[in-house]
């Protein structure tokens, strides 16, 4: 084998770790944890960031608010949309039920006005 296998070969070997390793590890992990929510947290420090914050906060309520009027609108303009549109249905067809009517009285008056006018039909004698 040649020296860089070996030297690989002895780098990579598994080793014991030294007693209470873990313990250390994990107490040290614990410390950062801490540390990085205080890191967070800390930034409140600074008036500046804490008006920034109330800011966005109130930006974000501003437009849902904005988004649910909007949605609101519309809903109420489509429902419009619709009872009208219904409207239009309901009359329509009360229209053709009176077109209806009035060419039935229409035919029937003319049926009435051929019988007048017809000596044949009526009994009269034209001299």
């Amino acid at each position: 084998m040649s020296r860089f296998e070996d030297d690989l070969r002895t780098a990579l070997r598994r080793k014991e770790p030294p007693p209470g390793f873990a313990e250390r590890a994990l107490a040290r992990a614990a410390v950062e944890r801490e540390t990085l929510l205080e890191r967070l947290l800390g930034l409140f420090r600074f008036p500046a960031v804490r008006w920034v914050c109330a800011a966005a906060l109130l930006l974000m309520l501003l437009l849902g608010v904005r988004y649910q009027q909007a949605r609101r609108a519309r809903q109420e303009g489509e429902e419009a949309r619709a009872k009208v549109l219904y409207a239009l249905q309901v009359t329509g067809s009360k229209l053709q039920l009176v077109q209806q009517k009035l060419r039935q009285l229409e035919a029937e008056r003319e049926t009435q006005d051929s019988a007048e006018e017809d000596p044949a039909t009526s009994g009269r004698k034209i001299l």
